[in-house]
């Protein structure tokens, strides 16, 4: 019974995505972030999500107050995502919470590795970002664009590059 509930809601989400997926402009995006974040673990108040954004497992997503996902986000909660307030995510940026394999061992031969994934407030999220399973990020930091976060950033740091290195003085 457990399974088939968890597979309904997922097919529930999936046609709220898609019910949702089309509404153009800050009316969708507004819309989008109210509607959606019903099914979020806990929500503030005016999160918007841009066009084309994936979340999977959304029951496990905390997302603060004017927090905002960019087009084409890919965000896997599997393992936990915490957003804070004022974070905005750019365009094209991946959050991974789980690993499926390790070097010399067959994909499913062990179990998925879960970490949970932690983003401080004022945070922004350059494009084409990828965050890996287990990264926290503090508050007032900046993710330049295309970077690989791979392990902790401390507040007030701007990182860049692959894997994600300080870029402050």
């Amino acid at each position: 019974m457990k399974k088939v509930k968890r597979i309904f809601l997922e097919e529930l989400w999936s046609f709220y995505q898609w019910l949702f997926l089309f509404i153009p402009g800050r009316v969708g995006h507004y819309t989008r972030g109210f509607f959606l974040s019903l099914f979020f673990k806990k929500h503030g108040k005016k999160i918007t999500i841009k066009e084309n954004v994936e979340i999977y497992h959304p029951e496990n997503l905390i997302v603060g107050t004017r927090s905002g996902f960019g087009r084409n986000n890919i965000i896997d909660c599997i393992g936990g995502v915490t957003i804070g307030d004022n974070v905005r995510f750019g365009p094209n940026v991946m959050v991974a919470t789980m690993n499926h394999a390790k070097i010399g061992t067959a994909i499913g031969s062990v179990p998925k590795e879960k970490k949970a994934v932690k983003i401080g407030n004022n945070t922004w999220i350059g494009n084409g970002v990828t965050i890996l399973p287990g990264v926290e990020i503090g508050d007032n930091c900046i993710i330049a664009a295309g970077s690989v976060v791979t392990k902790k950033v401390y507040s007030n740091t701007t990182v860049g590059g692959i894997p994600a290195k300080s870029l402050n003085s």
